[in-house]
């Protein structure tokens, strides 16, 4: 069971990159090349070219290819096999973590579906700093739903969400854009309904350690400099990941 769920991720996460390259299209984004290929099936970055079955195994085929495209000998993206693994081994960590047999195949079903979509978004924000808008919008209203029939109680769910986008936008509007992006209040909407308090607070805490420390890091090897900007989305998709699974052990932890 535990393989058969780890190579389900493996697929979701070569999904994802494929959803990746195919949504930054559909915006306009700069990518490889963009092709107008009629095919949904899966192709060439930098061709077209329609791919084999053995050219669609996720990681495996990066590795026989030696992270190069077959027909063009172009180097791919080594974010390609780490989304792909990361994915595998965050729907292996769930499983093990909110087992079927406990949680029912339903949650099971549906929090794979929020790890896909949240990967998605990490991944596309890393890229292009922006968070799509079709994405957090799932995301909200799957949290709506679960929130509605598996809670006595919707009300801190709500307030947590209001609290945790109020914040942001705050930031948002002293900083004028430039600390935080209304992509990323969206995505506070969806954390607060998610998770709920005090998840909320594990949450955005970690978010926002986790990205100081890095960009500190990425500030001190001169990678980037104080005016660049970073991200923010992949922290908070890291913080609700985080607070989703040890939200309460880390509360009790830190808070006692």
């Amino acid at each position: 069971m535990n393989i058969t769920i780890f190579v389900l991720g493996l697929c979701m996460g070569s999904f994802v990159n494929m959803l990746v390259y195919r949504t930054a299209v559909r915006y306009n984004l700069k990518v490889y090349k963009i092709h107008k290929v009629k095919s949904s099936r899966s192709f060439c970055d930098f061709c077209g070219r329609q791919l084999t079955w053995r050219e669609n195994l996720p990681v495996l085929s990066w590795l026989m290819q030696r992270g190069k495209t077959r027909c063009c000998q172009k180097k791919l993206p080594q974010l390609y096999p780490i989304i792909e693994v990361g994915t595998g081994i965050m729907f292996l960590v769930f499983s093990l973590r909110y087992p079927w047999w406990q949680f029912g195949w339903g949650y099971l079903i549906l929090g794979m579906m929020v790890l896909t979509l949240m990967v998605f978004l990490a991944a596309f924000d890393y890229k292009y700093m922006i968070l799509p808008d079709f994405a957090v919008i799932i995301l909200i209203v799957s949290a709506l739903i679960l929130t509605f029939f598996d809670t006595n109680n919707i009300v801190p769910y709500l307030v947590s969400a209001a609290a945790a986008a109020g914040l942001l936008a705050f930031l948002n509007l002293i900083t004028k854009g430039k600390g935080m992006g209304w992509g990323d209040v969206k995505l506070a909407v969806f954390m607060g309904l998610w998770l709920g308090y005090p998840k909320i607070v594990i949450a955005m805490y970690t978010a926002f350690v986790v990205g100081a420390i890095i960009s500190l890091f990425l500030i001190i090897k001169k990678w980037v400099t104080k005016k660049s900007l970073i991200p923010f989305g992949p922290f908070l998709i890291l913080g609700t990941v985080v607070s989703w699974w040890w939200g309460n052990e880390l509360w009790r932890l830190i808070f006692g």
